[in-house]
């Protein structure tokens, strides 16, 4: 590319695997290999000590010898207040996955011999806001510079479009990654990508499948082994069993059956395992994945009466296990499409990305002009200077830059309320609830949504709002059931005693990058609180700590 300055990158943020690519010269989406010559890395992290970090195939080898210094599925975890310590260091789930996007950066700056700075990262389309704030932040943390955030099947569908040329379609995406599973209706046209609704489990992924293999492993060699013998406390054949069993359900996707040999513990078992065999321990998960589609094909049907499923794309490397597509084609009659499953998430993030940049450059050069005329003239200059700077074809440029992206909101928001449908409520304890003003599914930006409540006691004086998140399948009022934002409280004071039942009116809104606004006002006196939520589980401060600690450590793979 001319201008290296230009160049952005698509990263697949993997819960076990990852993968980094850009746009090259000649318009080609081209996924960087690592250190390893492999196009995926493996997201796991090991602290080998306290100055040094290792990611990718070495960590998930030391997994097998140093369990206890080894990071692995940090995915499952964002959007969480988990805590990693090593070497006195606590480190969140935003700062394991910092170190594996630095090391991501440094090969994909080695392969394309130049800087990697400005990035889109993905994320699964049944991320709530709290996890895509998270992966922002570790983006932040690992020294990037986050220019969106997308999620994986709006990428798998801009991949899919890029090399298909699929257009006016409503495409489901069905995404078994490593540990989350989602399915996203998307309507695909020549100006749009259009999210209609999604739905999923953030922790449901092949992983689980992988798991369910090692255990029938374990359970075999086991029975095998002469008695007295206990392999669980090897933990050195506990951690390689877990490798064997996930290169054993990879293998078991291209032939019928597999011997498999074990040692540990002193003794030795050869045990066969048949695909027959892995589909029938594993039913179950792909029960789950079925449910979540029905559920999309209802939330499509209220939404868009009559819409119909034009195509099936898999995404995610789970999907190359033949029962999937068996099983689909068995429920719903579907033929699904396989288009790069391991890689097509990273290389939609490329092209979305390029977009970005063209566009905010066309922008950018239409803000200059002094009428409607010459600011598409001043946009169409501007593509042709982003030709000549990145060798990139203009036509390219403007189709990418063209093509617009609408989400929907992941999960429903919500205020806490008490609940006083019992006559009796006040000589029980306090039950409260969330009302969800703003849904699953939803689009973006939602606009406003108004709320009215009322006081609840005789001369209240003050009235405190607190904001959650739905964190179930399933917007449900219980609190149990959604997650308190993090500085999302505020209370309104200084009110003369009011009535019972005095009318309080809540207004919410979601903008199209997640930002929350919430308004309360109380009409009589006009007093109100505003509180504006860039969802996080960090503060600023701790951000800027973790960046300190993860830009101290050498990052190696």
């Amino acid at each position: 590319m001319a201008d290296e300055t230009l160049r952005v990158f698509g990263i697949d943020l993997g819960t076990t695997y990852s993968a980094i690519a850009y746009v090259d010269e000649s318009g080609r989406t081209t996924v960087c290999r690592n250190t390893d010559n492999e196009e995926t890395t493996p997201s796991v992290v090991y602290f080998e000590n306290e100055s040094n970090v290792v990611v990718g195939s070495v960590a998930k080898e030391s997994a097998v010898t140093q369990p206890d210094r080894v990071v692995s599925r940090v995915k499952r975890e964002m959007g969480t207040k988990a805590v990693f310590d090593f070497d006195g260091h606590a480190h969140t789930p935003e700062s394991i996955s910092a170190l594996i996007l630095k090391q991501l950066a440094k090969d994909a700056a080695e392969y394309s011999g130049g800087e990697v700075a400005k990035v889109v990262v993905t994320v699964p389309a049944y991320f709530g806001m709290l996890e895509r704030d998270a992966t922002k932040n570790a983006g932040k943390i690992a020294g990037l510079d986050v220019i969106g955030i997308v999620p994986e099947p709006v990428a798998a569908a801009l991949h899919y479009e890029a090399t298909t040329g699929a257009d006016n379609k409503t495409v489901l995406v069905y995404d078994l990654g490593g540990g989350t599973f989602d399915t996203t209706v998307i309507r695909v046209s020549a100006e749009e990508i259009e999210v209609v609704c999604t739905d999923g489990d953030d922790r449901l992924g092949g992983a689980d499948w992988d798991d369910r293999l090692r255990d029938h492993l374990l359970a075999a060699f086991t029975a095998q082994v002469p008695p007295g013998t206990d392999p669980e406390d090897d933990e050195e054949f506990l951690q390689s069993l877990a490798t064997l069993a996930e290169n054993t359900k990879k293998q078991l996707s291209k032939v019928d059956s597999r011997p498999v040999a074990l040692r540990g513990a002193g003794a030795s078992a050869r045990i066969d395992v048949t695909r027959a065999q892995f589909e029938e321990m594993t039913e179950d998960l792909l029960d789950k994945t079925i449910d979540i589609v029905r559920r999309t094909l209802a939330t499509l049907e209220e939404k868009t009466p009559g819409a119909a499923i034009d195509e099936v794309l898999l995404v995610g490397g789970s999907t190359s296990m033949p029962a999937v597509t068996t099983r689909l084609r068995a429920e719903f009659g579907w033929e699904p499409k396989l288009h790069d499953p391991h890689l097509a998430v990273a290389k939609g993030a490329a092209l979305y990305a390029l977009g970005r940049v063209v566009h905010k450059e066309q922008e950018d050069a239409r803000e200059q002009a002094s009428s409607a005329a010459d600011a598409e003239t001043r946009a169409a200059e501007a593509v042709g200077d982003l030709e000549a700077r990145t060798g990139i074809a203009a036509g390219t440029l403007r189709s990418l830059a063209a093509k617009q992206t609408r989400n929907v909101l992941p999960k429903a928001f919500g205020v806490k309320l008490l609940d006083t449908s019992d006559p009796d409520w006040e000589r029980k304890p306090e039950r409260h609830y969330v009302a969800h003003l703003v849904h699953a599914n939803d689009a973006l930006p939602t606009g406003v949504q108004v709320l009215d409540a009322r006081t609840v006691y005789e001369g209240q004086q003050e009235i405190e709002v607190e904001l959650f998140e739905q964190s179930g399948a399933v917007a449900g009022p219980e609190l149990s059931e959604n997650k308190f934002l993090n500085e999302g409280k505020g209370s309104i004071t200084g009110l003369p005693p009011l009535p019972k039942g005095s009318p309080l009116k809540i207004e919410m809104e979601v903008d199209d990058e997640g930002l929350l606004r919430v308004e309360a006002t109380e009409p009589s006196t006009g007093k109100s609180l505003r509180i504006e939520v860039r969802v996080s589980v960090l503060s600023e401060a701790q951000i800027e700590e973790a960046t300190k600690t993860v830009s101290a450590l050498t990052v190696s793979s």
